[in-house]
């Protein structure tokens, strides 16, 4: 049973990286996407410092079915490094389920990225955000007007009675 879509030669190819423990340097290398069905391997792998590390790389944008298996891990870790990723301009999908994420670091590293000033409304969403640490996050990127990502974080900020530490 072999998928004659697969170059026989990649696949042992992958799988003396695998052997050999580099694929955490495979899955941050810039030119994987050249590769496309080693990106889907590494986002399957059973090391989740290999699925973190394939985050990294912007090759994993030519693949939205990579980033959406990445942007669901059921690590934490994952899902925040995947927020931090720039390449995420381009799938909007991917920005709204990390927008929502149950985590709030996740939703931190978003609010972080550059990329969502291209968003107004996950702006609005993070500004409100329940965990000041998302707040103030999107509050300290450069990328976000000023006045927009501070006035609406101040605002959500107003009925917390208690202080929190950052």
């Amino acid at each position: 049973m072999t998928n004659p879509a697969i170059d026989p030669l990649a696949i042992i190819e992958l799988t003396n990286l695998k052997a050999s423990g580099k694929l955490e340097h495979l899955a941050r290398h810039p030119q994987l996407g050249m590769k496309p069905e080693w990106i889907g391997e590494l986002s399957r792998d059973k090391y989740r410092y290999v699925r973190t590390a394939l985050t990294e790389n912007p090759a994993i944008a030519s693949s939205p079915e990579v980033a959406q298996t990445l942007a669901a891990d059921k690590y934490w870790f994952v899902r925040s490094n995947l927020a931090k990723n720039p390449a995420l301009a381009t799938s909007p999908d991917i920005i709204q389920a990390l927008s929502t994420d149950k985590d709030w670091s996740v939703r931190q590293a978003l609010a972080k990225n550059p990329t969502i000033a291209n968003y107004p409304e996950i702006i609005k969403q993070l500004a409100t955000d329940k965990d000041p640490r998302v707040r103030y996050a999107l509050a300290e990127n450069p990328a976000i007007p000023t006045r927009t990502a501070r006035t609406n974080s101040w605002q959500a900020t107003q009925p917390v009675t208690q202080t929190t530490t950052i």
